[in-house]
């Protein structure tokens, strides 16, 4: 765990430091990708959301994608107050993966969630629970909240990307930024400005 009398010196390293205190400065970015998300489930008909997009994404569906990304948050979310997340836990073939209307509830619902850990320490214990292999047993391992934040966030931008490629084969229309890391985007800013 990191100590909190840390000085700035001692955390900063390159173009990084670490995260302040509390959580906001992970949690408020999170909020803001999963409503990204939500805009590009708005923009997906009932039909579009369920739709196999074939086998170059194994024949998967952005509804599918959209539950994956909401079972996480709620992990964390659902998991913070105990002190025991389990990203593994999850409820599928619910409606949020079959229907655009409990996606966007849930999605709304979620980043709300995440917004109200903004207050909370960042170095608060949290322990995870990890099924490492398809037929071994589950493991715990230690873990802070602002390194949970961290995780979740980049998961779901991973998953956007893909659900981004999704979109495009079956012709709906994304967010020109949606699905890019933030590195990434910072990045295209600094060459756009060197032109």
């Amino acid at each position: 765990m990191i100590s909190a009398q840390l000085r700035p010196s001692q955390i900063r390293k390159g173009n990084t430091q670490m995260a302040g205190r509390f959580a906001g400065t992970l949690a408020n970015p999170l909020a803001t990708i999963i409503r990204e998300l939500g805009t590009v489930v708005m923009a997906t008909s009932s039909e579009q959301f369920v739709q196999r997009c074939g086998e170059q994404f194994f024949n998967a569906n952005i509804g599918g994608h959209v539950r994956h990304c909401l079972d996480h948050v709620r992990a964390l979310t659902d998991g913070h107050e105990s002190g025991e997340v389990d990203y593994d836990h999850r409820e599928r073939g619910t409606d949020i993966e079959t229907n655009v209307d409990s996606a966007r509830l849930e999605i709304a619902r979620l980043a709300l969630c995440i917004e109200r850990l903004a207050g909370i320490e960042s170095a608060q214990a949290i322990s995870v629970t990890v099924k490492p292999t398809r037929d071994g047993e589950a493991v715990a391992v230690e873990s802070t909240l602002g390194r949970e934040l961290s995780f979740v966030l980049s998961h779901t931008i991973h998953h956007n990307a893909i659900v981004r490629s999704m979109a495009f084969a079956i012709g709906v229309q994304v967010p020109q930024t949606f699905g890019y890391a933030p590195s990434t985007l910072a990045h295209m800013d600094s060459h756009e400005c060197a032109r």
